[in-house]
């Protein structure tokens, strides 16, 4: 039976109304009973199908009305029901599915290697014994048989002859001619004779002439000669030079002779306890981070830290850059830096894929007694120094010590690592970690500095995305820092030193993607009169825009697409156990897609400035050079101090 559309309650000023259908504990169907007419409005009935009846409606009304005037109009409905039989429907449909779900690509491997089966084969031997074989014997040498020909003698004894004989050296004789002879004993001839040197003669009705003679006082003829005996005669004599006169000048000297110090006992300075101010309880935010690496630390009350300026660094244009260097070596007992140690240069180095620093130092002789190391058990534990360059602080452990000695001069040369090294080797064993629980990946870093479930006294600052890692899935054999490494790999990330806190660093090794480095604030702004010395130098990668990387086990499959890319380069697929969540899978893909490409390798050499102070890989720069402005990601830093001078090399990546 129809029933009719009721407004159960009057309406309420300013609120909805209720439409109610039927009684108030039933619901009606709505149903539509009659086709509907063309052209005319539509009739809803409310109650069963095929009912005739209708039932007495009574319609209350209260309201003063003006005076009605219209006519009514009442048609009776009569309901017609058709039945009918049509033939079975039949015809062709093409339907077409799209599910708009990527699928993986699958590739068959094929396989070029097979097993081997075993197989025998006669060994061939091309050596063989040797045959004995009957062979002439020549020989190149043979006995000198005598030969008669003439001799010849270059040099004889002089023979008198009946000719002129020249001599330029002999003892004068008399002679009634003139006798010439070079070599050999005077023989009287009745020739000519002609004397260069000899001792003044008389000679009869001839005239002798002596180059070097003795004069004689005697009325014979004349003699001429160039050498006689000096005489004396005195001539002044001045000079430039005189006697030297004794004067007394200062000598400052570095190193001075060692004494045996007095007996006693050495207390070494404490150093004074600074009370921070108090700054009340209430909550200070004012500590925001210089990069993404960074994070914010809410300070509560008791300290206040110094806010760190927001924005790049602006190193600013100038003629000439003052620098006061000041670089000092210390040895440390426990925390406390003690003795200053001699230096003669230090040099510190790292880059991105370094978990720490690495050191060298040179170092006069005098200084070897403050680094030989202590001998603590079975080990010898290494010692450890505090390095301090322009302010900037760094814990370093020296490993190795060389003495090296040339004329006038013996040196030490002294490498080493960070701190963090006591975390690798040959410091730190070889164990194997596993995992009996769902953790999360920066949960499994703090399981693994642990000893017994005790903490070592080393924190992670964790910069990745974490993701969740099953129970069972992490198993690693090796020491703490390679352990360390595999999770931090795992996602696209690395493994960064602290300079001096017990703290383990991880950080992405693409903060942000290369494609989108147009959009990034760097950390500094380096104008090219900063700058000593700079080279470029071009790389070219593939550039893959597509990678698959999986999870093995419980891990996952997953395709990494570079956004606005056709994703049809894929680069090889990468497998790593810890991929077990798309956190996972989306960072270490982000990592693989942004080493392709163009790129540009920029050697910066500059001073360690007071506003950029030494700039740690990881770190955003933009370079000034003239009308052309290249941003790049710092991926190495090498510190080189030789007094008075101290320099910074920084290896920049950068994108054409």
């Amino acid at each position: 039976m129809p029933e009719n559309l009721s407004f159960a309650d009057p309406p309420l000023t300013g609120q909805p109304v209720t439409l109610q259908f039927g009684a108030a504990a039933s619901l009606a169907d709505l149903v539509f009973g009659r086709t509907p007419v063309s052209g005319g409005p539509v009739s809803l009935v409310f109650g069963e199908e095929g009912s005739g009846q209708h039932p007495d409606v009574s319609v209350h009304f209260e309201a003063i009305l003006p005076a009605l005037g219209g006519s009514v109009g009442i048609a009776v409905g009569i309901p017609v029901v058709i039945a009918a039989s049509l033939p079975a429907i039949a015809g062709n449909a093409h339907v077409t599915y799209l599910s708009d779900t990527q699928r993986p690509l699958v590739g068959r491997v094929l396989g070029r290697a097979q097993l081997a089966r075993q197989t025998e084969y006669g060994i061939a031997h091309l050596e063989q014994h040797s045959q004995r074989t009957n062979a002439g014997h020549m020989d190149i040498s043979q006995d000198a048989q005598a030969v008669d020909s003439s001799c010849r003698v270059a040099y004889a004894q002089a023979l008198t002859r009946p000719s002129k004989l020249q001599v330029r050296f002999e003892d004068g004789l008399q002679r009634s001619g003139v006798m010439s002879g070079l070599l050999q004993d005077a023989v009287r001839d009745p020739q000519s004779r002609r004397d260069l040197f000899a001792e003044g003669l008389q000679f009869g009705g001839t005239q002798a002439r002596g180059l070097f003679e003795d004069g004689l006082k005697d009325r014979r003829l004349s003699t001429f000669g160039v050498w006689a005996s000096a005489l004396h005669r005195g001539l002044g004599l001045q000079t430039q030079a005189g006697f030297a006169a004794r004067r007394n000048a200062g000598r400052r000297g570095k190193f001075q002779e060692a004494w045996v110090p007095p007996p006693g006992r050495y207390v070494p300075p404490v150093p004074p306890v600074v009370v921070p101010p108090y700054w009340g309880p209430h909550l200070i935010y004012e500590c925001p981070p210089r990069s993404e690496l960074q994070r914010t630390y809410l300070v509560f009350g008791l300290t206040r830290c110094e806010a760190e300026p927001v924005g790049p660094v602006l190193v600013s244009v100038r003629r000439v850059y003052y620098v006061i260097n000041d670089v000092s070596l210390h040895r440390v007992v426990g925390e406390t830096a003690v003795e200053e140690i001699p230096l003669i240069s230090l040099g510190l180095n790292t880059d991105v894929s370094s978990w720490t620093w690495g050191f060298d130092a040179v170092l006069p002789q005098s200084a070897q007694s403050l680094l030989e190391p202590s001998v603590g058990g079975a080990t010898v534990a290494p010692l450890e120094l505090l390095a301090r360059i322009n302010g900037r602080e760094y814990r370093l452990l020296a490993e190795t010590l060389e003495r090296q000695r040339s004329f006038g001069e013996s040196t030490l040369h002294v490498t080493g690592r960070g701190r963090n090294a006591v975390l690798g080797n040959p410091y730190a064993p070889v164990q194997t970690f596993t995992q009996s629980q769902n953790r999360t990946a920066q949960q499994l870093m703090g399981d693994v500095l642990t000893v017994n479930g005790v903490s070592m006294d080393w924190s992670v600052d964790w910069g990745l995305v974490d993701w969740n890692v099953p129970a069972g899935v992490f198993n690693h054999q090796g020491t703490w820092m390679e352990a360390l490494c595999a999770i931090a790999n795992a996602a696209g990330g690395s493994i960064r030193p602290h300079a001096t806190a017990k703290t383990v660093t991880v950080a992405p090794r693409y903060p942000v993607a290369p494609w989108e480095w147009g959009t990034v604030t760097p950390d500094f702004e380096l104008p090219v009169d900063a700058v000593q010395r700079e080279s470029l130098r071009w790389i070219d990668k593939p550039l893959y825009n597509r990678v698959f990387v999986s999870g093995e086990g419980q891990g996952i499959l997953g395709q990494v697409t570079r956004a606005g890319s056709a994703g049809d380069l894929c680069a090889p697929m990468v497998v790593d156990a810890l991929i077990t969540e798309s956190a996972a899978a989306r960072q270490r893909g982000m990592s693989v897609l942004a080493e392709g490409g163009r790129q540009l390798e920029i050697s910066l050499r500059m001073p360690v400035l007071a506003e950029t102070s030494i700039i740690e890989p990881g770190a955003f720069v933009r370079y000034q050079d003239g009308g052309s402005s290249r941003i790049g990601l710092v991926r190495s830093t090498a510190v080189q101090a030789g007094f008075p001078e101290v320099w910074q090399t920084l290896g920049v990546q950068a994108f054409v």
